[in-house]
């Protein structure tokens, strides 16, 4: 995976896939050569000279109550649009299935869309977890205090003070599996280049992570994750989260796409049919003693995704 590879990459997924992270490709050198779980397992392919198509899986570590696992995500898929389909996404799939199994990757877990998702589930037995559920809270009347909010930058991720918000955030019991966010995997995921700007909230019992966004002409917080510090016994109420999120990026509400078996959100969830990509969560077992029909996730959320 060299440089020009990042480039010709990168360049397709801005065509197909416009988003600022792939403005250069300084984003793809970070997500599949600097992850601390290790290099991404990525293909493409070209045709005549033109690269036509991409697929990659990101290393990530998993655990449940039995101890951690070699997870990975499932990203960037795309084909080239006005490019005669010859099965390249089925290519690509089956040659990192293989790739990830022999590395002694356990499972995929991806996010795909209304129209892909079919595709997946009945030619590359994938198993529809779930449509991902959206929620929409309201700023909280209830003051907060206790919490403190600070904007992500290289200095504060190679703080001191960014060891300690982060240190102990990997301890909650789990009971299915959940995605591991030590010190190293948090300050990674959290340098990502090209991004939105991501925002840290340390409260008494929870960290949380956040971006700013707007839906139409409304600005809108994002909360991208919320993490039980140490041991927690009991489930916590996430309104001094929503609050000091709303609170720190000056917004009337925030969005909250998925689920934590460690805290409760109340808010609205608006039917899918209005949401402009409703996104479905898909897993896919490459080890036969972990059974993909009964697999659950305990925790899963924006952060532990490519959403943002």
């Amino acid at each position: 995976m060299d440089r020009e590879g990042l480039r010709l990459d990168t360049e397709l997924l801005d065509a197909e896939l416009p988003d600022p992270r792939f403005a250069d490709e300084s984003y793809l050198e970070w997500l599949y050569l600097r992850n601390p779980h290790g290099t991404a397992y990525a293909d493409s392919i070209d045709d005549d000279g033109l690269r036509v198509a991409h697929y990659a899986f990101v290393p990530q570590q998993y655990r449940n109550e039995a101890g951690p696992a070699r997870f990975a995500f499932s990203l960037n898929a795309v084909t080239r649009s006005g490019i005669q389909r010859k099965g390249y996404f089925t290519k690509l799939s089956r040659g990192l299935f293989e790739r990830a199994a022999a590395d002694g990757v356990r499972v995929i877990v991806g996010v795909s869309n209304e129209n892909s998702t079919p595709p997946v589930v009945e030619k590359l037995d994938w198993r529809l977890y779930c449509g991902l559920p959206v929620v929409v809270a309201a700023r909280p009347l209830r003051g907060v205090s206790g919490w403190r909010s600070v904007d992500v930058d290289d200095a504060y991720l190679d703080s001191a003070r960014f060891v300690d918000d982060a240190d102990g955030l990997d301890h909650a019991e789990a009971h299915g599996w959940t995605n591991r966010y030590t010190v190293d995997h948090l300050r990674w995921r959290l340098a990502s280049p090209n991004g939105p700007g991501f925002s840290v909230h340390v409260g008494p019992d929870l960290v949380a992570v956040s971006t700013r966004s707007s839906f139409g002409p409304v600005p809108m917080a994002v909360l991208l994750k919320i993490l039980p510090r140490g041991r927690p016994s009991a489930v916590f109420d996430g309104r001094d989260a929503l609050a000091a999120v709303c609170r720190h990026h000056r917004t009337p509400a925030c969005v909250y796409a998925g689920w934590n078996r460690w805290v409760r959100l109340r808010g609205i969830t608006p039917p899918r049919r209005l949401l402009p990509a409703p996104l479905n969560l898909i897993v896919k077992s490459l080890d036969p003693e972990i059974d993909q029909d009964a697999l659950v996730l305990d925790t899963f959320e924006f952060l532990d995704m490519d959403a943002y």
